[in-house]
């Protein structure tokens, strides 16, 4: 899968003149784009502006490609991608590189673009959706966000009060 999208958007960004010559004054820095649900993509781009990977993982952090040659080094710039490709991705690292970035994650996004659009228009979106709805609100196999939040909040709360407890326990003795 990673060599297809490698080999897609290189094809793209060749065909890009101003992205093309971007990316070639980034030589040598490293990309990490991170995919909901399922994994992410390391990628170094090349002297000639074009993209190499040089790794893939999927969720479980398991490498599945390119091996580990380059893994050592971490990324410049991480893009987090999220299911709702509309709110744009969550960008860290270098600011300087993540600048310069801009035309390809502006690609990769309307490249993406499609895809979530027939997914959320498709009945077997709607589908998924209306299944899940199901199974956090009326079945409760799923806790929804909120829930968590709150069970999160509870537990903070509770290691607050167990450490004033400890501090309190510590000072009577």
């Amino acid at each position: 899968m990673a060599i297809d999208v490698v080999g897609a958007l290189n094809w793209a960004i060749a065909k890009d003149e101003p992205l093309h010559l971007a990316l070639k004054g980034l030589s040598g820095k490293r990309l990490q784009i991170v995919f909901p649900v399922v994994g992410s993509l390391d990628w170094e781009i090349e002297a000639d502006g074009l993209l190499k990977e040089v790794g893939l993982k999927n969720q479980y952090a398991q490498v599945n490609s390119a091996g580990d040659a380059g893994s050592g080094r971490p990324p410049d710039v991480t893009l987090t991608l999220t299911t709702d490709l509309s709110r744009g991705p969550r960008i860290e690292g270098d600011a300087l590189v993540a600048e310069r970035l801009a035309p390809l994650v502006a690609l990769i996004k309307n490249r993406f673009s499609p895809w979530e659009f027939f997914w959320s228009q498709s009945s077997a979106g709607q589908f998924a959706r209306q299944a899940a709805e199901f199974a956090v609100h009326e079945a409760g196999v799923l806790v929804s966000r909120q829930q968590i939040q709150e069970h999160d909040q509870m537990l903070r709360n509770f290691r607050d009060a167990l450490n004033r407890l400890e501090k309190r326990i510590d000072s009577l003795a």
